[in-house]
C-alpha cells in the first residue's frame, strides 16, 4: 500500500497503524487525501472516530483499487526458450535411461493476456472471502491458459526484473473481450469457494429463521397468557364497578377498566400479527434474513499483462547404455508440452505409465509394445 502512495508522491506520517496521508493536488489520481488519518484495521468498525478505515472491503480500499486499475498501464512480457528450465519428461523412467539434452526450436510467437483479479465473496453476515486470482487466455481464440497464468504469476511475484518486454498491442475491444474471458476463467475456478460460502450462508439463514420462528411461538404463548390475565382483571373490575356504592370509587374503577381494555386491544392486535406471521410462514422476516445472507461476488481486474511466448518443437535427447534417440513434441514457453511423443510401433502416447524404451531401430512404449 505504501508503494501506491509513494507512486503519487504522497507524504505519510506513521504512528503505529495510524497513518496521516496527504496526496498532492496535481497527482494523477481521483483520490483526495489531505492530512487524512488512515487506520489499518481488520474490520472497518474498529477504526477510531477521527480515522478512515483501510482494510479489504472498506470504502477507501475499494477507491484505491479502482484508482490503481484506472491509471495502471498494461504490462508486457516476452517469454523465450532462454527463460525456461526444462523438466525431465515423465516418460523417461529407470536408472539406465537418461535425458542428455533438451532443445527448443521456436517457429512462431503466440500472444496471451494475463490478468490479476481482486476477488471478493461476501455476505452481510460473517461469511466472506478476499483473495487474488490470476487468469490467462490466448488472444487468438480466448481459450484459457492456466499454466501460462501460473508462469506469469511467478514473474509478478519476483522482485528481480522480468524477462524482456514484448511489443504486442491490443485494441479496446480486444482488451475488453480478453479481460471478460479471463474473468470467466477465474469465476469457474472459484465456483467451489462460492458454493462453500453459499452453503454456510444458507445454513446460517435457516438457523436464524428457525430461531425467529421459535421466538414468535414463545411470544404468541406469552401474549395468550397476558390476554387471559387482562380479561380476568377486566371482569373483576366490571364486578367491582357494579357493586360500587360511591361515585368516586366507581369512576376510578371505570378509568382503570378503560385503560385495561385499551391494553387488551393493543395486545390482541399484536397477537393477531404474530399468528398471521406464523400462519403465512413469516414472509417478510424470511425475505429480510435471506437478503442479509445473500452472496455478493466481485471479480475486479487489478493488473493486466500481455504475454508473448514462443511456440515450436522440443527435441528431447535420450540414451541408454548402448542406444540413443531423439523424441519430438510440440512445446509452448510458459505452458509446457502441447503434445507427447508416441510409440513408433503402435502410436500410443508415452507417459509415466507407458515409459520409453530405446532400441537401435525404434523407440517404443514399455507397456504397449515392450519386450
Amino acid at each position: 500500500m505504501t508503494d501506491y502512495f509513494d507512486s503519487l508522491d504522497a507524504t505519510i506520517h506513521k504512528e503505529g497503524r495510524r497513518w496521516e496521508v496527504s496526496i498532492p493536488k496535481d497527482a494523477n489520481t481521483e483520490l483526495s487525501l489531505d492530512e487524512t488519518v488512515v487506520q489499518l484495521v481488520t474490520h472497518p468498525e474498529e477504526a477510531d472516530n477521527d480515522a478512515v478505515a483501510l482494510t479489504p472491503g472498506s470504502d477507501l480500499f475499494e477507491q484505491i483499487v479502482d484508482d490503481a486499475v484506472t491509471h495502471a498501464p498494461i504490462g508486457s512480457l516476452a517469454l523465450t526458450g532462454d527463460d525456461v528450465n526444462f523438466d525431465d519428461p515423465d516418460y523417461v523412467v529407470g536408472e539406465s535411461t537418461e535425458v542428455t539434452n533438451q532443445q527448443l526450436t521456436p517457429y512462431y510467437d503466440r500472444h496471451a493476456l494475463c490478468v490479476l483479479f481482486d476477488v471478493g465473496i461476501e455476505t452481510v453476515s460473517e461469511y466472506q472471502c478476499e483473495m487474488l486470482k490470476i487468469g490467462a487466455v490466448d488472444l487468438a481464440d480466448y481459450e484459457p491458459r492456466p499454466q501460462l497464468a501460473q508462469t506469469c504469476l511467478k514473474y509478478l511475484e519476483q522482485t528481480s526484473p522480468p524477462p524482456s518486454e514484448g511489443n504486442h498491442r491490443l485494441s479496446d475491444g480486444e482488451l475488453t473481450e480478453a479481460i471478460a474471458a479471463c474473468r470467466e476463467m477465474v469465476r469457474v475456478e472459484i465456483d467451489s469457494n462460492i458454493e462453500d460460502i453459499r452453503e454456510k450462508a444458507t445454513r446460517a439463514a435457516s438457523v436464524e429463521i428457525e430461531e425467529y420462528r421459535q421466538y414468535l411461538q414463545q411470544r404468541r404463548d406469552e401474549l395468550r397468557a397476558e390476554k387471559q390475565q387482562l380479561s380476568e382483571q377486566i371482569d373483576e373490575l366490571s364486578t367491582a364497578i357494579d357493586a360500587a356504592s360511591e361515585r368516586t370509587d366507581r369512576l376510578k374503577r371505570l378509568r382503570e377498566r378503560k385503560q385495561l381494555r385499551d391494553e387488551l386491544a393493543d395486545l390482541r392486535d399484536e397477537l393477531d400479527g404474530v399468528r398471521d406471521s406464523l400462519n403465512q410462514g413469516m414472509p417478510q422476516k424470511r425475505a429480510e434474513i435471506r437478503d442479509r445472507h445473500a452472496l455478493t461476488v466481485r471479480i475486479r481486474p487489478v493488473t493486466a499483462t500481455i504475454v508473448t511466448h514462443e511456440r515450436g518443437e522440443l527435441d528431447v535427447s535420450v540414451r541408454t547404455d548402448d542406444c540413443s534417440a531423439t523424441l519430438t513434441c510440440d512445446y509452448a514457453v510458459g505452458i509446457g508440452t502441447l503434445s507427447r511423443p508416441t510409440c513408433d510401433q503402435c502410436g500410443t502416447e508415452l507417459d509415466a505409465q507407458n515409459p520409453v524404451e530405446i532400441s537401435p531401430v525404434k523407440t517404443t512404449g514399455r507397456q504397449c509394445c515392450g519386450q
